[in-house]
Parts: C-alpha cells; structure tokens; sequence
C-alpha cells in the first residue's frame, strides 16, 4: 500500500470530497428553490385565471359565453394544476438528491474507519485482502436503499385483553 497512498492522503481526500458535495449541495438547492418558486407561480396564475374566467362566466351576457369562460377556466386551473405538480416532483427530486448529500460524509467515514480497522488489526495477508476486497465491493455497489419500514407487532401479555 505504497506509491499512491500520498496523492490520496486523508487531508487530499477530505478536500477533494468536500468540494464535490459543496458543488452538488450548491446544484440540489438552487434545483429545489426554482422547482418550487415555479410550483407556486404555475399555482398563483392558475388561481388567477380562475378567478378571472369565473368572473367573465358571472358577468357574461349570454349563456354561450358563460360557458365557454367556465370551460376556460377550468382548463386553465387544470393546465396550472399540471404543471405545478410538475414541479413539486422535481422539487421532491432535487430534496432527495439533498438527502444523499447528507449522507455522502457518513458514508465516507464508514469507509474511512473501515480503512483503519483494517491497517490497525492484527490480521494475515490473505484477511486483509479479503476484507480489502469486500470493501472496494461495497464502495462499488454504492450505498443501498433504506429497508421499508417493519410494521410494529405487540407481544400480548398473558391476561390483558388486547386492544
């Protein structure tokens, strides 16, 4: 474990990690802000537009127009109603991409203490190389999914009813 170890020394490392997640924190804030600044524009002019097609359909002079100012507006809250939600996906998008970033400096210390578990232990060449393997697998393979949550069951006490 000699010749790369000082390119890739702890301070280099940290540094280097560091500014990635400043960048893609950066990148994932200013997605959330606009996903949801135009979430509540599409929503706003949606309301309006409403608001105005129905005033047009109260005022209106005749039946035909009424309706076709109803129907307008109805589109058109429809249309903003679509484009809102839309929005607030990639907005849900970019806060679960910001939950990964808080989880890339955990991650990175597993990995880290990991490493020095293994430098420090008192193992055999053909365990550190096993357990050395099976760490660049899991760096690999990435992070995985939380489990679903479990359902809570109740042991029953021996003579209470249950609920």
């Amino acid at each position: 474990m000699t010749g790369r170890r000082g390119s890739l020394g702890l301070p280099e490392l940290w540094e280097a990690t560091h500014a990635r997640l400043d960048l893609y924190h950066q990148i994932a804030t200013g997605q959330a802000k606009t996903s949801f600044r135009n979430a509540q524009i599409a929503m706003v002019v949606g309301f309006l537009l409403l608001v105005v097609f129905a005033g047009i359909a109260l005022w209106a002079s005749t039946t035909a127009v009424a309706i076709v100012a109803g129907g307008l507006g109805a589109v058109a809250a429809a249309l903003a109603g679509y484009v809102a939600k839309t929005f607030v996906r990639s907005q849900e998008s970019a806060a679960t991409h910001l939950r990964s970033y808080f989880d890339q400096p955990l991650e990175l210390s597993r990995y880290l203490a990991a490493e020095r578990l293994v430098a420090d232990g008192d193992l055999t060449k053909e365990q550190r190389g096993e357990i050395l393997s099976a760490l660049v697998q899991a760096m690999v393979a990435g992070p995985q999914p939380p489990a679903p949550a479990q359902p809570v069951v109740l042991a029953s006490v021996p003579g209470q009813q249950g609920p």
